[in-house]
């Protein structure tokens, strides 16, 4: 595929993608997709939630790291379950700082990294879609 046809394609996905309107219109986009009123934190659990867990001698896995980040399995799974799964419902844990500490070339940025660009390419799927609300003084979609 040359060129020219790559970024003419990139920019029809673009627009298709584009979305941009009044609080009522979100409105009505919410009552057919309630799932797209989340916080920060339920798109990120989401995210890696949507990638898929397996189970192996009782420990979850996430899909969503595999193949990037190794043996740190446990402390993934302590991650999403203890920090980002009680913040997606809305626990207390979401006014909580997310630290990492780690030796160097323990995987924080590695992490860091998976999760941003994770979020591009989840905000482009119909699930982790983020709506732009035409006037909003915030530039963020609304918070239900």
């Amino acid at each position: 595929m040359d060129i020219l046809k790559k970024i003419a394609q990139y920019r029809e996905e673009e627009e298709r993608l584009k979305w941009e309107g009044t609080f009522a219109e979100y409105l009505e986009i919410l009552k057919e997709k309630p799932w797209i009123a989340q916080s920060a934190h339920s798109r990120v659990y989401n995210m890696i939630k949507d990638a898929g867990i397996e189970v192996v001698n009782g420990r979850k896995r996430y899909k969503f790291f595999s193949n990037q980040l190794f043996g740190l399995e446990e402390a993934l799974e302590r991650l999403v379950e203890e920090y980002f799964h009680p913040a997606a419902k809305r626990l207390d844990v979401r006014k909580r700082i997310l630290l990492l500490m780690g030796p160097v070339g323990g995987g924080k940025s590695t992490l860091v990294t998976l999760l941003k660009r994770g979020l591009e390419a989840y905000s482009l799927t119909d699930r982790g879609a983020v709506y732009a609300i035409k006037g909003c003084p915030m530039h963020e979609e609304a918070y239900i």
